[in-house]
């Protein structure tokens, strides 16, 4: 139903997709899958000078992408994946759930906007795009439903698609500073998502550790993948109901699968769609220094119970390196006294301090209600 192209910026801090239907092409779309490739400078020309009524040909396939105009042929061939992207691509999965819309422009009022954006490097201080009237425009000073985007001339990018634009769609999530921009054209959309930071790469955050270490995904996850058929846009209900599950554990699994490469989001319908990312699952994990260091301290056998102040709240020890730190586990709201959380302020992600306790807690859990159940067998 959907041929979708998603890339990274080098710096790997804008995620940009685009989303091409069925009925874009002439032809039906043969297959199902996902492939890898860099576009380098013949492609990039080539695609530069198409023109509009131009008869070109696009192949897609397991081992490359072939672009076909005239007599003329550009061939890419498939590349191994980058780890920062797969660090990136796991990140964005986590971050897209969290936007909200926030403002919409038509067509004319977009290419004016676009027009107007500063060239150079730009200030340094983050900007915010508000509405005045009918108008978007650009402000030092943060207000009502405006969007803060740092490093505005990261939106360049939207210079080549405006002259089509439709419509625009920006979405936020204001507590990670991330920002969502969607230019709906005649026969696509054109999707661009900007880290919280200039110099903050999706591939250096931390979102989806939170997940990863969580266990409630583990059980459902082999029974929600058996039900992935390159689905355009998954219905959770559905996907729970073909389970066997109820719709939070499914939730958690397809989360889990986001982060592994295995679905995307799609924040227009608020769905993710089903897709695999070519590299091995597996990796996610073993990429992640701060879950790894979590899991260490959870074996060393030294985090001890400081008390347990409500149902869901937990004060809990973690050693590090010289000393003891104090952990607070509070629903939506966890907190540590080691440097990194001081500095970060849960805005990259949990420390490792933070993990290894709700490791711990879990396990801990588990093994109450493990024993509890001998008990009763018994």
């Amino acid at each position: 139903e959907m041929l979708r192209f998603e890339g990274f910026s080098g710096c790997c801090g804008v995620y940009a997709r685009v989303d091409l239907p069925a009925e874009a092409f002439d032809s039906e779309i043969q297959g199902r899958g996902t492939t890898n490739v860099d576009f380098n400078d013949p492609m990039r020309a080539s695609l530069m000078r198409l023109g509009d009524t131009e008869d070109v040909r696009l192949s897609v396939g397991r081992e490359g992408v072939t672009l076909t105009r005239a007599d003329d042929s550009v061939v890419e061939r498939k590349v191994r994946l980058p780890v920062r992207w797969i660090k990136g691509f796991s990140e964005v999965q986590v971050y897209q759930p969290q936007l909200e819309p926030v403002l919409e422009a038509p067509g004319p009022e977009v290419r004016r906007f676009v027009q107007q954006l500063p060239g150079g490097s730009g200030a340094k201080r983050p900007s915010f795009v508000a509405r005045t009237g009918r108008s978007l425009r650009l402000s030092q000073r943060e207000g009502k439903d405006a969007v803060r985007v740092s490093g505005v001339r990261r939106l360049r990018v939207l210079e080549s698609v405006v002259h089509r634009a439709r419509r625009l769609r920006i979405w936020a999530d204001a507590e990670a500073g991330t920002s969502a921009w969607e230019v709906e054209l005649p026969e696509a959309r054109f999707f661009l998502m900007l880290s919280p930071e200039l110099q903050r790469g999706f591939s250096g955050e931390g979102q989806l550790l939170e997940t990863l270490a969580r266990s409630d995904w583990r059980g459902p996850l082999a029974r929600v993948r058996a039900q992935l058929r390159w689905q355009n846009q998954i219905d959770v209900g559905g996907l729970a109901r073909g389970a066997g599950l109820d719709d939070a554990g499914a939730a958690a699994a397809l989360t889990a699968l986001g982060a592994r490469g295995l679905a995307g989001f799609d924040v227009s319908t608020g769905r993710y769609f089903h897709r695999e990312l070519p590299f091995e699952l597996d990796r996610v994990e073993t990429l992640q220094p701060r879950l790894r260091g979590a899991r260490d301290l959870v074996e060393e056998g030294a985090i001890r119970r400081l008390g347990r102040p409500g149902p869901d709240a937990h004060d809990v020890s973690v050693p590090g390196t010289g000393v003891s730190h104090h952990v607070r586990l509070r629903p939506g709201d966890d907190r540590c006294s080691c440097r990194w959380f001081s500095r970060h302020r849960g805005q990259r992600g949990p420390c490792k301090h933070i993990l290894a306790a709700r490791l711990w807690v879990e396990s801990a859990a588990n093994d109450v209600e493990g024993t509890a159940a001998d008990a009763a067998e018994r």
